[in-house]
C-alpha cells in the first residue's frame, strides 16, 4: 500500500501510486508485449495498406504499363531484395502474411567484399527455401568493378544490385521491387545530401515509389520508409528471427556509416529528435518538390524540341524567359533523358552550362558530365553527346537568285523561314549598344523602299561592324561564324545596291549602323515558323513535339 508521500493529485482528477518493484516490472513486461504486438500489427497492415495502394493511379507517371489493378489482387509477382540483414528479413517475413509465397522472389547479392558474404547468401537462400519463395543470388566482384570504373564501393554495389533486381524482375515478369529502406536510412540520406550540396530532389530524400535504377520502366518499392530501425529489431525478437549481422557497417571508411554512428549521435546532443526533423524535412520538402515538378512538365512540354541519335533540342527563346529555377530543372531533365545512367550531377556544370545557354554568343559550348556537351545554335540548344551530328538547321533561299524584301514587307525563305523588314522607332545609342538578339538587327539603309537578298558572290568581302571599315570575305566570316559548309551557298545575305547590309543572324556592315544623323531605322528580323517543323514524340509521352528540320 502506497504511503501519502507516494500520492500525488491536481485538483482531485489525476492520482499517480508509486508501484512495487515487481509489480512494476509486471507492467513494464505487459506494456512490451503489448506495444510488441501492436507493432506487429501494424507492420502487416502497414505492408497491406501500401500494396494496396499501389495502383495505377497513385504511381508517379510511368514509362510502361503496368497492371490495370491493385497489386494485391493481381497475380504479379513482387522481387524483394533480401542481404539477410534485419531490416530485410522483417520485410520477407512480414511479407509472408500478405502475399501468397508463390508471388515472392527473393533476390540477393554477395558483392564479395567479406570472407563471410558466401555464408550470408546461404543464408538467405535457406531462409527463401524454408518459407516456400523462389530465390535468385548473384556474385559480383564489386571492389574490381569500383577499381575499373573509378567509382566508389558504395555507387558501384548500389548500381550492381539495381541491375541485378531488374534481371531478376524481367526474368519473373514483375514489374516492382521492394527493399527495406527505413525511416533510420531516410534521415541518413537527407543529411548524406545536405552535406554534399543539394537542391529539392536530394532533400527529399528517398521515395516510397520511384522508377527502379537500371529498370527500365519497373518500379522500386520501400515499403517500411518510415519505420524506424529500432522497431524493425523489436519485430525480429517477436518473432525469434536471426538476421545476419553485416560487419562492414561497423566500418568507418564509408561515409554513411560514419554519419550513422558519429554525426547522427553529435547532432542528437543539440536535437534529440534530429532524426525525426530529417525525416519530416523529407516529406515536407518532397510535397513540395510534386508541386514544382508538375509545373516542370508543363513548361518542359512546351521547349522541348525533339530528340534524335545522340542530341536533344530545347527552345532556347521560351527556356530563357522562364524563372530560373525551372531553367536549372530542364536543364537538368535534358541532362538526364541523354544520360539516366548519371546519378551524380553537380551543381557547378549545370551552372555554366545553363550560363552558356544564356548567351547570344552563336556556337557557344559548355562540358557536362556523362560525356556530353551543351551547344548553343540560333533559337535552339542542344544537349549532346560529343559524337552526336546534329541536323543541319538555318535560313536557306529557295533559289539561288536575288529577291526583293519590301519595306515594310516579308520574304519567305526555305523550311518556313522568314525574313521581315520593318520601319522601327528611333533607338537612343544604349538600347543599341545592349541589344544582344542575334537574328533581329537594326540598319540604316537610307530612304531605301526595298533591300535585296541574295546568296554571296564570288570573292565577296563586307565591312565587318566594330572592325573601323576594314573590309574582310563574306566566305571567311561565315567560316569564323560557323556556319555549316552545307549551309553557306544558300546562306540569304541582305544588301543594299550599293553595298552588303547584314550576313542573316550574324554580322552587321558597318555601312549599315544606325548613327546619331540617322533619319529612318529598319527592323530586320530572321525566325522560322512552327508549322513547318517536323514532328517527334517525347520518349516520356504519347503527346507530339516538334522539331526544327
Amino acid at each position: 500500500m502506497a504511503d501519502a508521500a507516494d500520492l500525488k493529485s491536481a485538483g482531485g482528477d489525476s492520482v499517480w501510486v508509486r508501484l512495487p518493484p515487481a509489480l512494476h516490472l509486471k507492467v513494464a513486461r505487459l506494456r512490451a508485449t503489448f506495444v510488441v504486438r501492436l507493432f506487429m500489427m501494424q507492420l502487416h497492415e502497414h505492408l497491406w495498406r501500401f500494396l494496396e495502394a499501389f495502383a495505377p493511379d497513385e504511381r508517379p507517371l510511368p514509362q510502361r504499363p503496368l497492371p490495370q489493378q491493385p497489386f494485391l489482387t493481381s497475380d504479379e509477382k513482387l522481387v524483394v531484395g533480401v542481404s539477410g540483414g534485419a531490416d530485410s528479413l522483417a520485410l520477407l517475413h512480414a511479407l509472408r502474411s500478405v502475399l501468397p509465397a508463390s508471388r515472392v522472389v527473393v533476390a540477393h547479392v554477395d558483392h564479395g567484399l567479406r570472407p563471410t558474404a558466401a555464408a550470408e547468401a546461404r543464408f538467405v537462400q535457406a531462409t527463401a527455401l524454408a518459407w516456400g519463395m523462389h530465390c535468385e543470388v548473384e556474385t559480383a566482384a564489386v571492389a574490381a568493378l569500383a577499381q575499373q570504373t573509378g567509382r566508389s564501393l558504395e555507387e558501384m554495389g548500389r548500381q550492381v544490385r539495381y541491375q541485378f533486381f531488374a534481371r531478376v524482375a524481367h526474368l519473373v515478369g514483375a514489374t516492382a521491387v521492394a527493399v527495406a529502406h527505413n525511416a533510420d536510412d531516410q534521415a541518413e540520406t537527407v543529411l548524406l545530401h545536405l552535406l554534399r550540396g543539394s537542391g529539392l530532389s536530394g532533400l527529399r530524400g528517398m521515395r516510397p515509389v520511384s522508377p527502379l535504377p537500371e529498370g527500365n520502366g519497373m518500379w522500386l518499392l520501400r515499403p517500411l520508409l518510415d519505420i524506424s530501425r529500432a522497431d524493425i529489431e523489436v519485430y525480429c525478437q517477436a518473432h525469434g528471427l536471426e538476421p545476419v549481422v553485416d560487419a562492414s557497417n561497423e566500418d568507418m571508411t564509408f561515409l554513411r556509416n560514419r554519419l550513422r554512428h558519429e554525426l547522427l549521435p553529435l547532432l542528437a546532443t543539440y536535437n534529440p529528435s534530429i532524426k525525426t526533423h530529417l525525416q519530416q524535412t523529407a516529406a515536407i520538402v518532397a510535397a513540395d518538390y510534386d508541386v514544382l515538378e508538375a509545373a516542370l512538365l508543363a513548361q518542359w512540354r512546351a521547349v522541348y524540341r525533339g530528340q534524335g541519335e545522340g542530341w536533344l533540342a530545347i527552345d532556347r527563346a521560351l527556356w530563357r524567359d522562364l524563372p530560373l529555377s525551372l531553367r536549372r530543372g530542364i536543364l537538368r531533365r535534358a541532362v538526364w533523358q541523354m544520360a539516366p545512367q548519371l546519378t551524380d550531377v553537380t551543381f557547378r556544370a549545370l551552372e555554366l552550362a545553363r550560363q552558356v545557354a544564356e548567351t547570344e554568343t552563336a556556337q557557344a559550348q559548355a562540358s557536362l558530365p556523362g560525356g556530353l556537351l551543351l551547344r548553343s545554335l540560333y533559337d535552339l540548344f542542344y544537349v549532346l553527346r560529343e559524337t552526336a551530328v546534329l541536323p543541319v538547321s538555318g535560313p536557306q533561299l529557295p533559289a539561288l537568285q536575288e529577291q526583293e524584301l519590301p519595306i515594310p514587307g516579308v520574304l519567305p525563305l526555305a523550311d518556313g523561314w522568314r525574313l521581315a523588314a520593318t520601319v522601327a522607332p528611333m533607338l537612343d545609342e544604349q538600347t543599341l549598344q545592349h541589344h544582344q538578339d542575334s537574328w533581329r538587327v537594326y540598319v540604316d539603309v537610307g530612304a531605301a523602299l526595298s533591300l535585296q537578298v541574295r546568296p554571296r558572290l564570288p570573292g565577296e568581302r563586307l565591312q565587318p561592324l566594330g572592325m573601323d571599315g576594314q573590309s574582310a570575305k563574306v566566305k571567311e566570316v561565315m567560316i569564323n561564324r560557323k556556319i555549316p559548309a552545307q549551309l553557306r551557298p544558300a546562306w540569304p545575305l541582305v544588301a543594299t545596291a550599293d553595298h552588303l547590309v547584314w550576313v542573316v543572324g550574324h554580322q552587321l556592315d558597318q555601312r549599315a549602323r544606325v548613327t546619331a544623323v540617322t533619319r529612318r531605322v529598319v527592323q530586320l528580323h530572321c525566325y522560322q515558323t512552327n508549322e513547318h517543323t517536323q514532328n517527334l514524340v517525347d520518349v516520356n509521352s504519347d503527346e507530339k513535339y516538334t522539331t526544327v528540320n
